[in-house]
């Protein structure tokens, strides 16, 4: 095989990923997108010491949950797409924290 073509089957190759990071590194496939930057952010920040970032952690830990859940509930009521699209996620927060207020 010759070295162009090794050369443009690693490009090729480069593209794909770009793509797929590029999916899953998005406030549209990724609810918690913001969450997630703000911990690597940290880390960087602060030379990868885990112990000062952990609310970081925590916070993107608990949303994370927080949508599985909406997605798992979506899922089991038979509502498509099972994430909400990004205009109607504010909607959803809203009502979780409604629903909260009048358990208590």
């Amino acid at each position: 095989m010759s070295t162009v073509e090794d050369r443009e089957r690693l490009r090729e190759g480069k593209r794909r990923t770009s793509k797929m990071v590029s999916k899953h590194n998005s406030e549209e496939t990724n609810p918690c997108f913001k969450e997630a930057q703000l911990s690597s952010q940290c880390l960087m920040e602060n030379n990868c010491d885990r112990e000062i970032c952990s609310p970081y952690f925590a916070n993107y830990k608990a949303c994370k949950k927080f949508w599985n859940d909406v997605m798992s509930a979506r899922r089991q009521k038979g509502i498509t797409p099972y994430l909400p699209p990004i205009e109607e996620r504010s909607q959803v927060v809203d009502d979780y924290f409604k629903s909260k207020a009048q358990l208590k």
